[in-house]
């Protein structure tokens, strides 16, 4: 199967599983046919994901979308601690590590326009001062220590003064939205319930496109994990002409929904959502039916529960095919694999979570096909007390990296949903010749905090002449040293 039809095959299972995602009006199920009973399960499946992450996840979950719309904080603070011999071969004191830290800030306003992104780097307990990305409706600003001004960048007029400043057109995806902070930090949050609304509505029209002779049931004795059960077993056949047709009526749709657009020109600032349609949907219907796949999708179903998934997409004698073991309810054990006609296991992912009381240990492997097998471990003991959750687990990269490679960590995060606040500690360590590094993490989330941004005596770096950016370089490069020398001397 050609490469070229990789991304298309990829849409085309995103469709299938998604089928019933969304909480469909009931009249599309009043009787029990085999598509109702497929759909239904679909819809079962989906929900019962969703249902897993909000209830494990509870806190947390409440905290993102309470986060979507309010204004926000992060401060977080990175260190360091690296033993005596290993620093040593560097020819640097431990002490300079022990009082070396990055502070990373970040804070948006989404109804006064107003972001801030900064980083302050200490290093020997010299802190080297704020360097600062910020925004407010008008302007992008830069502050830093290296420059005497805050410089300022109109927001209709980013893409040509980079372009100036650096004598080289910048790359035609780079717009003025997308490289407007305000829109950076404010696509972050996306809400489960405006997906939801956009997953029902195309449930509704892919209902609607498929019809009842593309279905068929039957019952049939599978070995799902460790146990054999009588399973209803839902099949869904669609040929490739039934696949164009689902996936321009999709288009078709997408057209002139408002809220879908709105969602993606949020999340990816200056795409221009018509015109991307209009080129998407032309190319699809030129393309001949022959050039799209048949779709052959079997789940077999405890009551409404998908227990097992067979999915495959054939076309020019190739194939591409899942096979999947699934159980979501209080605990979750998977088996997925995906394989090709010439690719017998090009990617796994196997193992468990279990619930104990309110603890949780999971357990995956992860398999990769690619020039040789790659694996990664992951375990993980997780364990919730009120607003507290601490995680303590160990991410095995050893036969992904070729060499013993272990990175642990230990991860205990509080969320104050009443007091709008969250925070987190947390710790990752590994070893270098037998010998322990860690990296520490502090960081403090809150809402509705105010947002400020320095715009005192800011400098319009548009309108600069060619000799004012020149002086203005030469003023980095002289203020740039004079750090490094400062931070030479602390060292020594």
């Amino acid at each position: 199967m050609k490469k070229s039809k990789g991304l298309l095959i990829g849409i085309i299972a995103a469709l299938v599983l998604l089928i019933g995602g969304g909480a469909a009006a009931a009249y599309f199920f009043l009787t029990n046919t085999p598509k109702n009973a497929y759909l239904l399960s679909e819809q079962e499946s989906f929900k019962s994901v969703q249902d897993y992450v909000s209830t494990r996840f509870e806190n947390e979950t409440k905290f993102q979308e309470k986060m979507k719309d309010e204004n926000y904080a992060v401060n977080l603070k990175l260190g360091a601690d690296v033993p005596e011999t290993l620093v040593s071969q560097l020819g640097v004191p431990k002490s300079v590590i022990d009082s070396s830290n990055l502070v990373l800030n970040m804070a948006h306003d989404s109804k006064k326009k107003m972001s801030n992104l900064s980083i302050t780097p200490t290093i020997a307990d010299n802190k080297l001062g704020e360097f600062a990305w910020q925004a407010d409706e008008k302007n992008q600003y830069i502050s830093a220590p290296v420059l005497n001004n805050v410089l300022s960048i109109p927001n209709n007029k980013i893409v040509e003064t980079i372009d100036k400043i650096t004598g080289s057109p910048t790359d035609d995806t780079m717009t003025n939205d997308s490289l407007n902070l305000n829109n950076i930090l404010g696509n972050a949050q996306v809400s489960q319930e405006d997906i939801n609304k956009i997953v029902d509505r195309y449930t509704e029209t892919l209902t609607e496109k498929l019809k009842d002779d593309q279905f068929k049931k039957d019952t049939e004795k599978v070995k799902i994990f460790d146990e054999e059960k009588n399973l209803d077993k839902l099949t869904m056949t669609l040929q490739p002409k039934e696949v164009k047709e689902i996936l321009v009526a999709v288009l078709e749709q997408a057209k002139s929904d408002k809220e879908l657009k709105d969602l993606i020109t949020q999340q990816a600032k200056g795409t221009d959502f018509d015109k991307e349609i209009d080129k998407a949907l032309k190319e699809l219907k030129d393309q001949k039916e022959t050039d799209f796949p048949k779709v052959v999708s079997t789940i077999y179903v405890d009551g409404k529960k998908i227990l097992k998934r067979n999915l495959v997409l054939s076309k020019d004698k190739g194939e591409v095919k899942l096979d999947a073991l699934t159980k979501i309810d209080d605990n979750v054990k998977v088996d997925i694999k995906a394989s090709t006609d010439t690719e017998p296991n090009i990617f796994a992912i196997a193992g468990s979570s279990d619930k104990k009381d309110n603890n949780y240990k999971d357990d995956y492997k992860i398999t990769v096909n690619d020039n040789g097998e790659k694996e990664i471990k992951f375990v993980n003991e997780s364990k919730v007390d009120g607003d507290k959750r601490t995680d303590k687990g160990t991410v095995d990269l050893t036969k992904l990296v070729g060499q013993e490679a272990l990175l642990n960590y230990t991860n205990d995060m509080v969320t104050d949903i009443g007091n709008n606040e969250q925070k987190q500690k947390m710790e990752i360590s590994t070893e270098v010749d037998n010998e322990p590094i860690k990296l520490m993490i502090d960081a403090v989330t809150k809402l509705k905090q105010d947002v400020k941004v320095k715009t005192e005596g800011a400098k319009d770096l548009s309108t600069m002449s060619d000799s004012e950016i020149e002086d203005l370089q030469k003023e980095i490069s002289e203020k740039a040293g004079k750090i490094f020398e400062d931070v030479s001397k602390d060292l020594e």
